[in-house]
């Protein structure tokens, strides 16, 4: 797992310059432009939303850049992060993995004001803890607190960074109720391991294809 950045899949955009020339907080659509831009990995750091390096024409490089900066298209209106994105980074620890299965597929989301979003899946962002020593691992591997972000190139423009809980994907041979809930899904918050049982006992020795056996004390 990689420690603060990793590679992500190359993604060609482009930057709003707002962005660049530090008005991101005093965006005007009147006098902002959009320059052609290639992102090409990701910074992970708690309390923050992930935040993305790219590349420019110029052979200019930014660093820590976050996702509503980006468009796929140029003239794209700005959406506010709230909307695009539900968590900030969980550690440090960050995995980037491009799901054969979801590829090319479209997606579809559930905003914080109830809207749909639709796209088309890129890639997955997920986070873990690798020095146990540090306890504070921000909920990053607790079962009912862990969430992945699936970033979506969305049809109006602009990029999303949802987790699994707010997406749906559809897929042309395993989803033939799309649209339909077809269960209520609960948070799961269970631990799995075989390791934990006293019930079931090795049969003990340097037999190499030892035995299990029930212990019934």
């Amino acid at each position: 797992m990689a420690y603060l950045n990793a590679n992500i899949p190359l993604m060609e955009a482009y930057v709003r310059t707002n962005f660049l020339q530090n008005r991101a907080d005093h965006f005007d659509p009147k006098i902002d432009t959009y320059l052609p831009c290639t992102i090409f990995a990701v910074t992970s750091i708690p309390h923050r939303v992930p935040l993305f390096h790219f590349h420019m024409e110029d052979g200019g490089v930014w660093f820590r850049m976050p996702i509503h900066a980006f468009c796929s298209k140029p003239d794209v209106p700005q959406e506010e992060i709230h909307q695009l994105m539900m968590w900030d980074c969980f550690s440090h620890y960050v995995a980037v993995t491009k799901f054969d299965f979801f590829a090319e597929k479209r997606m579809v989301y559930l905003d914080r004001k109830q809207n749909q979003r639709y796209g088309k899946y890129l890639y997955t962002i997920d986070w873990a803890h690798e020095d146990t020593n540090i306890l504070d691992v921000n909920n990053s591997q607790v079962p009912g607190e862990h969430k992945c972000g699936h970033v979506i190139q969305l049809d109006d423009g602009n990029y999303a960074i949802q987790p699994n809980n707010r997406v749906k994907m559809f897929d042309p041979s395993t989803s033939s109720h799309w649209g339909e809930n077809i269960i209520e899904r609960k948070i799961g918050k269970s631990f799995f391991t075989v390791e934990n049982q006293p019930r079931w006992m090795l049969s003990g020795g340097d037999k190499f294809d030892y035995d299990v056996v029930e212990n019934k004390k």
